[in-house]
């Protein structure tokens, strides 16, 4: 009965071995998921110069009630005739030893019409159009068009942040039942401080409970005018032209 049941196991043991060995295929390539979030707008405002660091949080709630946070930090920087500099980094875990890097470099000029997306050495620059507005319209509180959505708005006073005057406000927007799939109502949140001199938000926090929170803040303000050479591209950058790209047709390479 021993020797049998040897046997069958070194058999069970045999065959284990054999499903696993290298080269099998145990299902096909499959993707992946991925989130990205946007921060902060800076506006081509003229006659509003500036310089600061923007930091960001991402929280995200888990089911067992734990959270995971990620956060970066760039440089932002507007001259006197609305031009803006920014860099754009990666988000590093929180606590970890990783270093949050530059992985692109952003130049925008509003009165050329031209914005340069940079590899960190600025030694290769796509070039795109660029018309982005100074300000744009805020949607007035109420139903939003047709949507199943519902806005709310709250102002939160004012305060100073940075040496500067701010003034808050909180906005929700409800979203029906069925709207997105969802089985209830869902609120998203989001409370602004917003700077009237600046055309800048130096804090946006956005409560959002599919995508987790996230926290933008504007610190170390400068309101002086900044260094002119970090609107000008190096000499050797090679720069392609996305404007005269050809569109490509559907169906065709």
């Amino acid at each position: 009965m021993r020797s049998s049941l040897l046997s069958a196991a070194l058999l069970l043991t045999g065959s284990l071995v054999a499903a696993q060995s290298p080269g099998d295929v145990y299902h096909a390539p499959d993707g992946n998921s991925r989130e990205m979030i946007t921060s902060i707008y800076i506006s081509p405002l003229a006659n509003a110069p500036f310089q600061a660091t923007v930091t960001a949080e991402w929280t995200k709630h888990l089911p067992d009630g734990s959270t995971t946070v990620v956060r970066n930090h760039r440089l932002v920087v507007r001259d006197g005739k609305g031009r803006i500099y920014q860099e754009r980094r990666t988000l590093v875990p929180d606590g970890s030893p990783q270093k949050s890097v530059i992985f692109r470099i952003e130049i925008s000029d509003p009165a050329a019409h031209t914005k340069y997306f940079c590899d960190p050495s600025l030694s290769e620059c796509d070039l795109r159009s660029y018309d982005a507005p100074v300000t744009e319209p805020v949607a007035p509180a109420g139903q939003l068009g047709n949507s199943g959505r519902y806005l709310s708005r709250a102002s939160l006073g004012t305060r100073e942040m940075e040496g500067v005057e701010v003034t808050g406000t909180r906005e929700t927007i409800t979203t029906q039942a069925g709207v997105i799939g969802n089985s209830a109502p869902v609120d998203n949140t989001k409370e602004f401080w917003y700077s009237p001199k600046l055309g800048l938000n130096l804090q946006v926090l956005r409560i959002d409970p599919l995508h987790g929170d996230q926290l933008f803040t504007v610190t170390n303000l400068s309101q002086a005018e900044p260094d002119a050479r970090l609107f000008i591209l190096p000499a050797k950058c090679k720069v392609v032209d996305m404007r005269k790209q050809a569109p490509q047709v559907a169906g065709r390479q």
